[in-house]
């Protein structure tokens, strides 16, 4: 039985229980696509708050929440960059991802983004293309002296605003 998922904007609380989502995920999802020497440069790069601080002040940066707990993290920047979407390792396949990505999504549209482009890893990169999202190139990313391989994805976005002279009459 699924619960309900609150999606709701991140706060400088919520840092230490992100860190340990973020450590975790990684070491218990991601490691099936990656090799030890990649998860534990990228797991261990979870203890950084200062870093987790800037992304809550400079991004649009939120939470979902679960039963209580945290069940999956998301953000995007002002250009379009969806930077963060990591759903807990006991929430996996239970729609956290998707609620997350639809509130990013409405972001972005809020933002006049004219795509969401991300550096999407191995292990999400299905998820992203079933959700419309286009594989353009993969990228050689180096992140602590280490070389990843991560997917370009690419969604453009369209608008559904109406033509200012037609909003005037429907007034």
């Amino acid at each position: 039985m699924k619960e309900n998922i609150n999606i709701r904007k991140a706060q400088l609380a919520d840092i230490n229980d992100i860190m340990d989502l973020y450590h975790y995920t990684v070491k218990f999802i991601n490691n099936r696509d990656y090799s030890e020497e990649q998860i534990e440069v990228w797991s261990n790069g979870a203890y950084n708050p200062d870093n987790w601080k800037r992304k809550i002040d400079e991004q649009y940066f939120i939470v979902a929440e679960t039963g209580g707990k945290l069940a999956g993290i998301s953000s995007i920047a002002k250009d379009g960059y969806l930077d963060y979407m990591y759903v807990h390792k006991d929430f996996q396949r239970c729609g956290v991802a998707s609620a997350l990505l639809k509130e990013i999504e409405r972001k972005a549209q809020e933002q006049k983004n004219p795509e969401i482009y991300s550096h999407v890893s191995k292990t999400a990169k299905g998820f992203f293309e079933k959700m419309g999202y286009t594989h353009k190139e993969d990228l050689q990313d180096m992140y602590k002296g280490v070389l990843f391989v991560n997917a370009l994805m690419i969604k453009k976005l369209i608008y559904n605003a109406l033509k200012p002279d037609l909003a005037e009459k429907q007034i």
